[in-house]
C-alpha cells in the first residue's frame, strides 16, 4: 500500500463531523472534508516525514486534508517554481492558501522573490498567497530592499482602499502591513 493511501485511510480516524460541516457552510466546497484539526494533521505528517511523491499524489486530491498534508509533506528544496506556482494555481480557498504559505510556501529558497511576484499578481487568491509569505517573511526577520517595501506598500495600500477586493485580501494585506510598519 503506497504512504499517499495509508494517509487517506488515516484522515477517516481524524474525522470530526462538526468542523466539517461549519467548513461547508462557512464555503469551503471540497469534493470530501473530513474536518481533522491542523494539528492532527500536524502529528500524522510527522509520522510519515517529508516526502515528495506521497505530497505531489496527495496535492492532486480534491480532499481538504489531503491539500494540508500535502503542504506539510513536500520537502522545502524540491518544490520548483514552477510547481509552487502550479500549486497556488490551483488554491481554490483561503484556508489552503493560508496554510500552504505557513507550512510550505515561506521555508522555499526563493521565496522572498515569489511572495513579490505574487502580490503583484492581479488574481486576488494569488495575491492572498504573496501578502502570508511576505507577513510571515517580515515575522521571521528576512530584510527586504527599501525598492521592495515601497513596492509593497503601495500595493498594500491599493488593497486595502479597495472595497471591491474581497474581504480575506483586504485583511492579509493590512497584516502585512502591520508587520512591515515593526
Amino acid at each position: 500500500m503506497s504512504k499517499a493511501k495509508e494517509i487517506r485511510q488515516q484522515f477517516r480516524l481524524l474525522m470530526n463531523g462538526v468542523t466539517a460541516q461549519s467548513l461547508r457552510e462557512k464555503g469551503m466546497d471540497y469534493h470530501l472534508n473530513w474536518g481533522a484539526s491542523l494539528g492532527h494533521l500536524r502529528e500524522l505528517a510527522d509520522e510519515y516525514g517529508k516526502d515528495y511523491d506521497t505530497a505531489t499524489e496527495l496535492w492532486n486530491d480534491d480532499v481538504r486534508e489531503s491539500k494540508i498534508m500535502a503542504t506539510l509533506l513536500m520537502p522545502h528544496d524540491m518544490l520548483t517554481r514552477d510547481m509552487a506556482m502550479q500549486w497556488i494555481g490551483q488554491t481554490k480557498t483561503q484556508e489552503i492558501a493560508e496554510v500552504a504559505s505557513m507550512n510550505l510556501y515561506q521555508h522555499l529558497p526563493y521565496a522572498a522573490e515569489l511572495a513579490m511576484n505574487l502580490t503583484a499578481d492581479g488574481d486576488a487568491m494569488t495575491q492572498l498567497h504573496g501578502y502570508c509569505i511576505v507577513a510571515r517573511l517580515l515575522t521571521k526577520g528576512w530584510q527586504f530592499s527599501d525598492t521592495e517595501l515601497q513596492a509593497l506598500a503601495v500595493r498594500v495600500e491599493a488593497v486595502v482602499n479597495d472595497a471591491d477586493a474581497p474581504l480575506y485580501l483586504r485583511h492579509a494585506a493590512n497584516n502585512t502591513l502591520m508587520k512591515m510598519e515593526k
